[in-house]
């Protein structure tokens, strides 16, 4: 069962650290789901992505999973977004 946590605010074209946004601890498993307006980046890395990152799109209402053992989680809207982040206990 999952742990439901408040909505993580993306402002548009920053980059929002999904682990220090929710409080859960860096390598937890994360179901994200896009509950925005606005086409979301993610990206999986330890510090603030520059270039030159990977990355997965995540379109509205669509959600992802990340795997256990993540070094970091990283969430960019150039328009401004809304998700919903949960720990896959």
């Amino acid at each position: 069962m999952s742990i439901s946590l408040p909505p993580v605010d993306l402002p548009k074209k920053l980059w929002v650290d999904l682990y220090a946004a929710t409080g859960l601890s860096v390598g937890t498993k994360l179901i994200i789901q896009n509950i925005g307006r606005d086409e979301v980046i993610l990206t999986e890395s330890d510090v603030k992505p520059i270039s030159g990152y990977g990355l997965n799109k995540l379109p509205t209402r669509d959600y992802l999973t990340n795997a256990q053992g993540n070094v970091g989680a990283w969430a960019y809207s150039s328009g401004g977004s809304r998700l919903q982040v949960e720990a896959d206990a």
